[in-house]
């Protein structure tokens, strides 16, 4: 767990992709390392760790061996000539294959590592979660789509009270006085609900005490207009990405129009997908092709907190909500953050439903045979062939470190246990005993499991950034002298003082 205070806000997360997100990096050697672990959690969701751990224990064993002479066009021979022969070594290594993503308890034992790694002691039931939310969404043809599938998180209650519902459900509230429309037909906007307003400051001249009369009715009737144009064109929901106009509200409501606000435009563009709506850039009356259709929008409440439920239309729901709960805000995030990267892994193994053993017990294997192929190399490869094996036990070493775990002797029990033929043989992560053998156990007989292209994509993202990084003769930065600013009340802190006065002007 690691606690990261920036700028006014802090983390309280064990999580590789947050910790990275919320450093100010500035060495282009590490931007690069960062770029390959986002790349890795976006893509897959499951693996950041491991990306960051492989390439900074290659490049350690690299120095190591430029400082013994060893050459850096034969260390960089030879970790790429170890990380093809990892790649094609792991194949060999797979112990199980999904047959139906849509088996739910198949798949939660699937994605049990990637959910327990942010949310141990709910790693089963947030694994379960997900996989059902998945098996609900996931078309008959085709790939799963990340953005059939929207999170919502409500503060009250225990995670354990999370569950799914079919359809959208947003945290907002109505603006106006319906609060429940049948057979909907939605208009969604991604700027305000209103008049266009001048950008300069105006003033009204009025010349006549006629002029003050008239000038309220006029935009009155304008408002209105506006309304009864978009009523016209069938939509019963209108859904704004910013302020709504006291005026319009006002005339919506006589219309029979909910009218709801968004301040996310994320959630905008989720929400279009979901009801087959076109997110209009200005206030002007939809075209019947361009309006959402759902079953139902309702307005309700879960533990104090407005919600808004868009209910499917049709009886195969593309699109499904995770509610999920909790006592704090951390837990929430926490959780969140497990049931989105559940999300990527699951996504994955509808791609690729093989599955290696994990817990260390993949990485202690190639680490062996790469080890074992090393002396059989007559060049200067042999020597980055073993440190290319030094540097995937640092991966057991890491979990063994973070189990609580003495590192020396688990690491060494899981190597005699491999040494033995017992290739699945992982570490024991959760209810270890102090005894000589709790510190190891058979990986697929205790479920613990990783997808085969999270693992693949790793270990070559891994390689490549230590690889790259090696051919760096020299770096060149301009860096800013005094070291780094002081936070203050200024919000243009990070900008310089000329700049800094023009914006504060």
């Amino acid at each position: 767990m690691l606690v990261i205070d920036h700028l006014g806000k802090t983390f309280c997360t064990a999580r590789a992709g947050t910790v990275l997100g919320a450093l100010v990096l500035e060495n282009p050697a590490a931007c690069l390392l960062a770029a390959a672990c986002r790349a890795q959690e976006e893509e897959l969701g499951d693996g950041t760790g491991t990306v960051a751990l492989l390439a900074g224990a290659l490049l350690a064993h690299g120095e190591t061996l430029l400082r013994a002479g060893v050459p850096v066009a034969a260390i960089r021979a030879g970790y790429e000539r170890a990380g093809k022969e990892a790649l094609r070594l792991l194949p060999g290594l797979v112990c199980h294959t999904l047959p139906d993503p849509r088996d739910v308890p198949a798949v939660a034992r699937a994605l049990r590592v990637a959910v327990g790694t942010y949310a141990m002691g709910y790693q089963d039931f947030l694994a379960t979660l997900v996989a059902q939310c998945g098996a609900s969404v996931l078309p008959a043809a085709g790939t799963f789509d990340l953005n059939a599938v929207s999170v919502c998180k409500v503060l009250g209650g225990g995670v354990a009270n999370s569950h799914v519902v079919p359809g959208v459900v947003l945290t907002a509230e109505a603006e106006g006085r319906v609060q429940r429309v049948e057979g909907a037909r939605v208009a969604v906007y991604g700027c305000p609900f209103g008049l266009a307003a001048p950008v300069a400051t105006n003033t009204a001249l009025f010349q006549a005490a006629g002029d003050l009369q008239a000038y309220r009715p006029g935009e009155e009737a304008l408002a209105e207009g506006r309304v009864q144009a978009v009523a016209s064109a069938g939509a019963q929901v209108v859904v704004a990405g910013g302020h709504v106009d006291a005026l319009l509200l006002h005339f919506a409501d006589r219309m029979g129009i909910m009218v709801l606000t968004l301040g996310s435009r994320q959630a905008l563009r989720q929400l279009c997908h979901a009801l087959g709506a076109r997110l209009l850039g200005t206030p002007r009356p939809p075209l019947p092709a361009e309006l959402g259709h759902c079953r139902s929008v309702t307005v309700g409440e879960i533990r104090g907190t407005n919600t808004v439920v868009f209910h499917p239309s049709t009886a195969t729901c593309p699109v499904a909500t995770i509610i999920l709960r909790g006592a704090t805000k951390e837990a929430l995030a926490a959780a969140e953050e497990a049931v989105r990267d559940g999300l990527r892994v699951f996504r994955a193994l509808t791609e690729d439903p093989r599955l290696v053993p994990g817990a260390g017990a993949t990485d202690m294997v190639l680490a062996m045979q790469l080890a074992a192929l090393a002396p059989r190399d007559p060049g200067l490869e042999q020597f980055s062939l073993a440190a290319f094996a030094e540097a995937l036990k640092v991966l057991p070493a890491t979990l063994a470190e973070n189990a609580g775990l003495p590192v020396a002797a688990a690491v060494s029990q899981l190597e005699t246990w491999h040494r033995q033929g017992v290739a699945r043989a992982g570490l024991r992560l959760e209810g270890a005993d102090e005894g000589e053998e709790a510190w190891v156990q058979d990986a697929t007989q205790a479920g613990v499991l990783d997808a085969y292209v999270v693992k693949h994509r790793a270990l070559e993202l891994g390689t490549q950034v230590a690889i790259t990084l090696l051919g760096v003769d020299e770096i060149f930065m301009a860096k800013k002298s005094g070291g780094p600013r002081v936070l203050g009340d200024n919000p243009n802190w990070d900008m310089e003082p000329d700049q800094n006065k023009i914006h504060s002007s």
